[in-house]
């Protein structure tokens, strides 16, 4: 049985295969390029955005905002996942776009470099980074982000859903439905980064995400896995390449926010709400 870790440490112990195992995979390229795709709407109306991006894992992400004409700050828990981030901004000419810390979610309020580069026009978290995190801490995090993020600033956040018909068909389908309904639990679940280590995770729905976050409000929401499968089936669509690219292009051509509810990952864009002073 895989051994329950705090995440930074059980982040640390993935972040060396962790392109070859998510990144680099046919299932995490499909996922990000659609994320990147929301990303560059979101980007029309934000040219030369200041990013601040939140488990930015082995940056993918900050390497790609960088080449949009994006200034980053990537953080995350891991070191070892800053660390890689680090090196690749720095072997692909990026450094001066690209700042590292080594910081959590929660702490981002109390994070000196942070709080030195606020405001920024864009928080990214990408791919489960919030689902690390108990209600109560995303709660907390809402008042944290109301001194960081610029006036119209927006939160572009990538969440592992609460229902996922993939995933709960699939487990059905094995005979376990204890996994295929484990999303639905109260409480975290604990759920594996690799046949080693596992994490608490938390689900949310697109709403109940929102009512956590008051100081926002939803301006973007989309599916990102209605039709592309979850990443542990991509051994599967590895010998089924021509699967692949018809869910590829089934996913593109179902990009309705009214499906982001049932798919592994959902988009939201939450925009930073309006203060108004008094009279």
């Amino acid at each position: 049985m895989p051994v329950e870790q705090n995440t930074s440490a059980a982040f640390d112990a993935i972040a060396a295969d962790y392109d070859a195992t998510f990144t680099d995979t046919l299932v995490g390229r499909a996922q990000r390029e659609r994320v990147w795709h929301f990303l560059a709407q979101a980007l029309v109306d934000r040219p030369n955005s200041k990013v601040l991006e939140c488990n930015c894992g082995t940056g993918a992400d900050a390497l790609w905002l960088a080449r949009q004409g994006c200034s980053v700050l990537a953080t995350d828990v891991a070191p070892q996942m800053v660390a890689l981030t680090r090196k690749k901004a720095v072997a692909e000419g990026w450094a001066q776009r690209i700042e590292t810390a080594v910081c959590s979610i929660q702490e981002l309020g109390n994070e000196p470099i942070i709080a030195s580069s606020a405001p920024f026009d864009i928080l990214l978290s990408d791919f489960g980074g919030l689902n690390c995190l108990a209600p109560d801490e995303i709660r907390q995090l809402d008042a944290s982000l109301s001194s960081l993020m610029a006036p119209g600033g927006v939160l572009a956040l990538v969440v592992m859903s609460r229902f996922s018909w993939w995933e709960t068909l699939y487990f059905l389908l094995k005979g376990k439905p204890h996994a295929a309904f484990r999303r639905f639990r109260r409480g975290p679940v604990i759920a594996r980064l690799d046949a080693q280590t596992s994490i608490p995770t938390w689900y949310y729905a697109p709403k109940a995400l929102s009512r956590l976050l008051p100081g926002f409000r939803i301006k973007t929401l989309l599916p990102v896995g209605f039709w592309l499968p979850p990443s542990y089936l991509d051994p599967f669509f590895q010998r089924r390449s021509g699967w692949m690219k018809a869910l590829v292009w089934l996913e593109k051509k179902s990009a309705a926010g009214w499906l982001a509810p049932a798919a592994d990952h959902f988009f939201i864009l939450l925009e930073r709400k309006k203060t108004t002073g008094a009279g």
